[in-house]
């Protein structure tokens, strides 16, 4: 069992004497192994106690929460809150989020995926690399049609190809608008929205930052998405491919990485190669090919997530999710996409993932390629497919078995926070094993 060596954070000096104006509550916030943000809610009275410079922090059974490797007789898991990350929530101003390190005794808890992160970004740092991430959250807003069944939130939004539809925007504005207007808020500067190729299916794309903070943004936007929804009679779905012959959710992950001056590291104007990417970039995106197989595991961490990975395409004609590991330029078929100069887009990844985990795996394989020195060859022309290249697992019991025996992955994200991670994937697993689908009853019941 690998612990981690680096002892308990002090409770911030730095942490205000007293909450914003109209704060009544404060949920000091980790994720469990599946990325689900968990929390305690400590009322404005209590929040000096709880998070001072002698603050006890917010103790929690660890047991309670899938993925931290303890059973009930274990001792309490404390989060202890980190100060610049109090962020008070444009839609509930009476609440406010402090994302926390957790902590087991005096040592920061093995299978903490935020601190997981941090510690990767640690050892980016000790090569004068610090990660720069975009993410791109897809999803769904859904409702229940008179049958029960799940259907888009907009009964209109029917067309094969409704990718950037106008009329839907405009007919789902209404929870579109505050969730934008609460990142807008946030200063997370909105890019775009945009209808997706998915009936009921959009996606927001907001402004890169560093890894923690684009992972602690993500976690929270769900969190807002989600509650947003719900208020209007919507139910936001962050599932990979929640509804049958439609394009699936992804989680786009955009990367780069500046030096200790700030400047790229993965930018080269004068790349024989045409993509304007530097030699650590192509060492980096080869590392990340590399161990791709295990990575899925991670980045794709439902039994639902290869149902998008390989799915025929739909009604639109494209399932837009590569099976294939290979590179090109700005060409969405494969697994890794570069879209202009000095970044990479890695498009093997869902809406579903942990994105701390998610990230700190991807640092971590790049990190390898670079060490390694390796080299992705020649980037693909035209369509990306399984011939001649090395393809995806086809399920998530093929992409546990590769990480469970990625030796690099293992040693660099802990032994203990892996195994947990496998195991809780093997009991989802053999759960989705235990299930019978309607599918198979038409198809079988009767087969003589």
């Amino acid at each position: 069992m690998t612990t981690t060596s680096f002892h308990q954070p002090d409770p911030s000096a730095d942490l205000p004497d007293e909450l914003p104006e109209g704060v009544e509550f404060v949920a000091v916030q980790w994720v469990d192994v599946h990325g689900a943000a968990k929390a305690k809610l400590i009322p404005r009275s209590a929040w000096t106690s709880t998070a001072g410079p002698d603050g006890c922090g917010a103790g929690f059974a660890a047991f309670a929460n899938h993925g931290f490797a303890r059973g009930p007789e274990h001792p309490e898991f404390v989060a202890v809150p980190d100060a610049s990350t109090l962020t008070v929530l444009p839609h509930r101003p009476n609440m406010a989020v402090a994302f926390s390190t957790v902590t087991d005794g005096d040592l920061i808890a093995t299978c903490d995926a935020r601190a997981i992160l941090t510690r990767v970004c640690a050892q980016a740092a000790s090569r004068g690399l610090a990660p720069i991430v975009g993410m791109e959250p897809e999803f769904f807003l859904l409702r229940r049609d008179e049958a029960g069944k799940l259907a888009p939130l907009d009964p209109l939004d029917t067309l094969d190809k409704p990718c950037y539809d106008l009329g839907s925007l405009l007919r789902t504005s209404g929870v579109l608008g505050e969730i934008v207007g609460g990142m807008e808020q946030l200063g997370w500067g909105v890019s775009a929205i945009d209808h997706e190729d998915g009936n009921g299916q959009f996606e927001i794309n907001f402004h890169h930052a560093a890894a923690i903070t684009t992972a602690d943004r993500f976690t929270l936007l769900r969190t807002m998405i989600a509650d947003i929804a719900g208020a209007h009679g919507a139910i936001a779905s962050f599932m990979p491919k929640p509804l049958a012959g439609r394009t699936g959710s992804g989680a786009h992950v955009h990367m780069s990485v500046v030096d200790e001056n700030g400047v790229n590291a993965f930018l080269d104007h004068g790349d024989p190669r045409g993509l304007g990417l530097s030699k650590t970039a192509y060492s980096f995106i080869a590392g990340v090919m590399d161990h791709a197989k295990a990575l899925a595991a991670i980045t794709m961490p439902t039994v639902n997530s290869y149902r998008r990975l390989h799915s025929s395409g739909g009604s639109s004609g494209a399932r837009w999710a590569p099976n294939a590991i290979v590179y090109g330029g700005n060409n969405r078929t494969g697994m890794l996409r570069v879209p202009g100069p000095g970044r990479f887009e890695n498009r093997a990844i869902d809406a579903s993932c942990n994105p701390y985990l998610a990230i700190a795996a991807m640092v971590a394989a790049g990190l390898d390629g670079i060490d390694r020195g390796l080299d992705p060859g020649a980037p693909i022309d035209g369509i990306a497919t399984a011939l001649g290249a090395e393809t995806m697992p086809r399920t998530l019991a093929d992409a546990v078995d590769a990480l469970e025996r990625d030796v690099v992955l293992r040693d660099v994200l802990g032994e203990e926070a892996i195994c947990e991670f496998v195991a809780v994937k093997r009991m989802e697993w053999s759960a989705y094993m235990e299930a019978v689908t309607d599918w198979e009853q038409d198809t079988y019941l009767r087969r003589v």
